[in-house]
């Protein structure tokens, strides 16, 4: 046929009111001859052919074109393929082709009465009725109504092909058409005219005779749904010719092309007034030429969206399907249906001969394009009832339909829980749309479709539909049960979204009155048996599919991660609520208990079965073990117990399987989670087994930290840090932080991506210390230490490097080296490596979070034995004593002594109070002995902050013979100071008595000039002024001998300094303290170089706070704020009298507390909290930066 678009309008009337008279003693033949006499009477047709598509927009379901494509290239091809085209001038849209119009009135309660006696004898005596019309012609007596009833039905036959009721007809054509058939025929034939035929819009016909003709339609299908549930018992038990006579009829009246148009152009209809009346267009006004709402007479339809006639045609389909099914069966051995291609039948609205109706486009369309409709929603279980019946039907395209609907559903759900979350207010985000009148049970209609159509397809159907005796072809079963595997992870993530608005619905606090305000139009209904029903579709498909449900589990577990990513830094991402949900309803699934969830773990991850996957990143298997990582944190200890066994398996077979690196984070995760819950088992070979799973993963875990290092040398094992960069571990989710790396990085499947290396030392120190503890009994740790060996060959080349880059990983070491340093069996494995690590001359270059982990490291290196203290004091004495011979460099010799009293102060500092106080009078020794040493800068600013550490770390009375020699180096200092400044003014002024005398430890050698402004005195004037801070900001009461020296230094509100004082006789200037002196020196040198003016910055003076605050100097003048606000703080009249008062009255303006007890406890929380401050501050003083690469 050509493609081209035509119109073919046929349109004929007639009249005729003949009416035979009825003798009630006639047999039932002639009774029911007569009626159709009276039927034929009153029928006028015309049909309204296919005409050029309207633009017309339907949603996302299907494609568009499938809505036009039916019908392409026929003509009037639902009567007969015979017929003239003529030229278009009709906008009716094809699924329209089917209608016959009446052009005048006719008197439907006659006809209704009529059709209403047919009806009521196939109910009163259904089979003897069906077997006489299928086996009576009309031609087998010849009677004058018989005549009549031959020559009516070929008058409509013509009428139908567009030529006149009442032209004259040949006898040929009146005696032939009709002599063959059966009354079953002209019983279908005219059901299906009452049902298509319609009133012409042209007709003045008024709503009693509107409602007439619907109600003749409504009769049409009655009659026909109950003619077919019969033919199809009775066909069951007969010849195979009564089938094939049954299905000749079929086709000869068109039947199942009719129903199929008559249902697809109701869901047009609704589909169209509906968004007329969204738009509020006047449907008058939008005629243009003559659309099918200018010829047809759809009013009575319009009032209720069609749903009336609709469910009556859903009966009928089904009814058809189950007949069509019984006489077409020997038609589908054959080899007839095999030349269609199998993609277009369910992609054209054409009708195809020889198919079955579930086979045709137009079938699949209409139920998709129905559930698709949310404003007629009413009519969804109906079509979901249709579907569900009809599964045994579907022959070779149950795959294809069963998808697409289940999809549909799901679709259906999402949208209906979308709505109810944004109704009820739990959601902000406002849904693609919203359902008005929807039934209260749908939610569980649609529920229970999804679980009828799952489960037909994933269980054996003989139990469900055994009573049909419908035998179903396994081939195309597994076909489809393939296929609803396939989309099992959408199904899940519908049904798990419905779980999660059971469990807000459940837990909401709001009260009755409160959620009046948010009224939903979904009626959520009984929470517990929409629960039930989850339960009940789920259950099954776990037992029978245990690995699909699972993966899919893990696909809609990936899908409900944060999107915002958690604030700790965790390696193994924290469950977000909607995740922990999944746990709470695999453990409601009464199939999945413990070992089975761990058994099916263990499948997916040997054979993760193909899901469509969304991302090329997503990894089924970590989605699976972040699932049982949480699950099994959720099961109670008892039962993880119990399932040991089938937890080690899955742990043995999870190493082997060579898992991504976050897979493998995550079994380290499920091991110590273990662990925790049951630290020992009774039977020693499972001990036994532990520990040597333990080995294995933490080998493994070892092995991925380790890859961001490279051998330097191919014969000893010599590895260091690769220079790349490293990923800090950040959020909730591993994958997104490495995703962007992985594009660039592009490494062999068989090589451990570096990109891991962090996250796998971060883990490591988090759980090992604590995880081989627990394992390995007391009598059992040495088996640790080879294990712990070989993981410190991956950590030490990480704590060599101190460049930027390695930032990451350093932190994460440290953290591992400290909390494996608190155990002492474990001492073997890193003592070595610890001490020549603290010994190297980079140690100190680390970030300030690290000191704290440092700290706890070197106390228990020291004190875990007696030598090695001992072992750092002896090195510190060996430099000190070996003379300074010829050959050596003197610079390098004071930088190594230096270097070794700052390990020794850090040593001190990292110890508790007084605990190397009987080493104090050797401390002292090494620090005398440094100072002696004249002109070395960098040695004596590291004794002042040993002096520092000292205060800090011992008790005030220990310290009493260390006093002289730090005061005295204080002065030393300060007066070096001011005699700097004052050479630099005026010689002539600067010989004055101040400075006459001085015979320092400093004024040797060859003057202070050309040095002084080196950076090493700069650091040593900032350490001894940080001497001094230490001193006035520490509580007087623990630094009682300072107190009486504290006047050489800072002005006391006391004094009057700075006034002459005339004595008699003497000339003599009485003492300034240091402060006043060097402020005054200061002030004039910033005054001269103005650029480099500090005197406006200030600093403010707080109790229990350092004032200086400062790391390095550039010059002296940095200083002036800090000798500044000395001066005036102490020198104020208004600090009240006594010398300690001022952090007395500190600390009550800080605590207005009424009584003295309180008063006391609140100084010492200000203290403790002040002290800490402190040691944060000295603590920062150690440290070096960072070589930045």
């Amino acid at each position: 046929r050509l493609h081209h678009s035509s119109t073919q309008l046929s349109l004929k009337g007639k009249i005729m009111e003949r009416l035979a008279d009825k003798s009630p003693g006639a047999k039932p033949k002639m009774k029911k001859t007569k009626r159709k006499e009276e039927e034929r009477q009153r029928k006028a047709a015309v049909q309204a052919e296919k005409l050029r598509p309207p633009s017309i927009f339907f949603g996302d379901s299907l494609d568009l074109e499938n809505w036009y494509s039916c019908g392409e290239g026929e003509v009037s091809e639902i009567e007969s393929d015979a017929g003239s085209p003529s030229p278009p001038r009709f906008n009716i849209h094809p699924l329209y082709q089917h209608v016959l119009l009446y052009l005048q009135m006719y008197d439907s309660s006659r006809a209704l009465h009529a059709l209403s006696a047919i009806a009521a004898m196939l109910r009163a005596a259904p089979s003897g009725f069906v077997s006489s019309i299928s086996t009576t012609s009309i031609n087998n007596t010849y009677t004058p109504q018989l005549s009549l009833l031959q020559n009516l039905l070929a008058r409509h036959r013509v009428s139908v092909m567009g030529k006149d009721f009442y032209c004259p007809i040949s006898q040929d054509l009146h005696s032939h058409s009709f002599r063959s058939a059966m009354y079953l025929e002209i019983i279908i034939s005219l059901c299906l005219y009452f049902l298509r035929s319609y009133y012409s819009a042209h007709v003045a016909a008024g709503a009693q005779d509107l409602a007439g003709n619907r109600a003749m339609q409504l009769t049409s299908v009655e009659v026909l749904t109950l003619l077919f549930s019969e033919l199809s018992k009775v066909t069951g038990g007969s010849a195979k010719g009564f089938a094939s006579f049954i299905s000749d009829v079929l086709s000869k009246c068109k039947v199942q092309k009719v129903v199929l148009h008559c249902l697809l152009s109701s869901i047009f209809s609704a589909q169209k007034w509906h968004e007329q009346r969204v738009a509020g267009v006047n449907v008058a006004s939008v005629e243009e030429g003559l659309s099918e709402d200018s010829v047809i007479n759809l009013s009575e339809d319009q009032i209720d969206s069609c749903s009336a006639v609709q469910s009556q045609l859903l009966r009928l389909l089904q009814s058809l399907v189950v007949l069509e099914h019984r006489v077409l069966l020997p038609a589908e051995e054959g080899g007839e249906v095999e030349h269609v291609n199998p993609q277009q039948p369910m992609k054209s609205l054409q009708y195809l001969h020889g198919q079955p109706i579930t086979a045709q486009g137009m079938f699949l369309c209409a139920v998709i394009r129905a559930l698709h409709q949310h404003h007629t929603c009413k009519m969804h279980p109906q079509w979901i009832g249709l579907i569900t019946a009809t599964l045994p039907y579907m022959g070779r395209v149950l795959r294809r339909v069963v998808a697409s609907v289940t999809l549909q559903l799901c679709r259906n759900l999402d949208n209906l829980l979308h709505q109810y979350r944004y109704e009820t207010g739990i959601s902000e985000t406002r849904p693609q749309w919203m359902a008005l009148c929807i039934p209260p049970d749908l939610t569980l209609t649609v529920l229970e479709g999804i679980t009828a159509i799952i489960h037909y397809c994933l269980l054996d159907p003989t139990s469900q539909y055994h009573q049909l005796q419908v035998s179903v072809d396994q081939k195309h079963l597994s076909e489809a049960r393939s296929g609803i595997l396939s989309i099992l992870h959408t199904i899940m993530s519908s049904v798990t979204l419905l779980w999660s608005v059971l469990y807000q619905a459940d837990n909401s606090d709001k009260p009755a009155a409160a959620s009046a305000s948010y009224t939903s139009n979904i009626n959520l209904g009984s929470t517990k048996n929409l629960r039930q029903q989850i339960l009940e579709l789920l259950g099954p498909i776990s037992m029978n599919h245990g690995a699909h449900f699972m993966a899919a589990i893990a696909y809609v577990w990936n899908e409900r991660k944060q999107v915002k990513a958690s604030v700790r830094n965790k390696v193994i991402p924290v469950a977000s609520e909607e995740q922990l949900l999944l746990v709470e309803l695999v453990r409601s699934v009464s199939a999945m208990r413990i070992e089975t969830v761990m058994q099916t773990v263990k499948e997916v991850l040997k054979q993760p079965p193909a899901t469509a996957k969304d991302k090329k990143h997503l990894s089924l298997e970590v989605c699976m073990l972040q699932f049982f990582y949480a699950y099994v944190q959720r099961i109670p200890a008892s039962s993880l117990v119990d399932s040991w066994p089938s937890l080690l398996a899955l742990l043995k077979d999870s190493i082997q399987l060579g898992l991504p690196a976050p897979g493998q984070f995550l079994i380290l995760g499920v091991l110590n989670e273990f662990i925790l819950k049951n630290p020992n088992l009774e039977n020693k070979k499972d001990q036994r087994e532990l520990q040597d799973v333990t080995h294995k993963v933490v080998e493994a875990i070892g092995t991925i930290a380790g890859s961001s290092l490279e051998q330097t040398t191919w014969l000893r094992r010599n590895l260091e840090v690769k220079a790349s960069p490293q990923i800090v571990v950040e959020g909730a989710n591993l994958e997104a932080d490495v995703e962007d790396l992985m594009l660039t990085v592009t490494e062999t499947s068989s090589f451990t991506p570096s990109v891991y290396s962090v996250h796998a030392l971060t883990l490591l120190a988090e759980v090992l210390a604590h995880l081989l503890d627990m394992v390995f009994y007391s009598d059992e740790k040495e088996k640790v230490i080879p294990l712990l060996v070989n993981i410190m060959h991956y950590v030490v080349p990480y704590l060599r490097n101190h460049s930027a880059h390695n930032a990451p990983s350093y932190r994460a070491c440290i953290q591992l080296l400290s909390s494996l340093s608190g155990y002492q069996y474990t001492r073997r494995a890193w003592k070595k490596e610890a001490f020549d690590l603290f010994m190297d001359h980079t140690f100190f270059q680390m970030d300030s979070s690290c000191v704290s982990h440092w700290r706890s490291i070197i106390d228990h290196l020291m004190t875990h034995d007696k030598t090695t203290f001992r072992d750092l004091m002896t090195r510190v004495a060996v430099a000190q004593s070996s003379s300074l011979s010829l050959f050596t460099n003197r610079d390098a010799e004071l930088e190594q002594r230096a270097m070794l009293l700052k390990r020794l102060a850090f040593t001190i500092y990292s110890s508790e109070v007084d605990q190397y106080q009987k080493y104090l009078p050797d401390i002292q020794e090494r620090l005398v002995e440094s100072l002696r040493l004249p002109q070395v800068p960098i040695l004596h600013a590291q004794v002042f902050l040993f002096f520092r550490v000292l205060l800090l770390r011992m008790s005030p009375q220990h310290l009493t013979s260390l006093w002289p020699t730090m005061i005295t180096e204080l002065v030393q200092v300060f007066l070096l100071m001011e005699q700097e400044l004052t050479a630099d003014e005026d010689i002539s002024r600067t010989s004055g008595p101040s400075v006459a005398g001085l015979e320092t430890t400093y004024s040797g050698g060859n003057g202070f000039s050309t040095s002084y402004n080196s950076q090493r005195w700069l650091n040593l004037y900032l350490s001894a002024c940080k001497l001094l801070d230490l001193a006035l900001t520490l509580p007087p009461e623990s630094l009682p001998q300072f107190q009486m020296y504290r006047w050489a230094f800072i002005p006391e509100a006391s004094d009057d300094s700075g006034l002459e004082v005339r004595r008699q006789g003497t000339h003599q200037r009485e003492f300034k303290p240091y402060v006043v002196r060097l402020v005054k020196l200061l002030r004039k040198r910033a005054k001269k170089n103005p650029e480099e003016d500090c005197s406006t910055r200030t600093l403010s003076w707080e109790p229990g706070h350092l004032m200086l605050t400062l790391y390095v100097i550039r010059s002296m003048e940095q200083l002036l704020p800090f000798f500044n606000l000395l001066s005036h703080v102490f020198n104020s009249k208004a600090s009240s009298r006594s010398g300690s008062s001022y952090s007395h009255g500190s600390s009550d303006t800080g605590f207005p507390a009424h009584k003295e007890g309180h008063k006391l406890e609140s100084q010492k929380v200000f203290w403790s909290r002040a002290r800490q401050n402190i040691e944060e501050m000295v603590e920062k003083d150690f440290l070096e930066g960072l070589i930045k690469t």
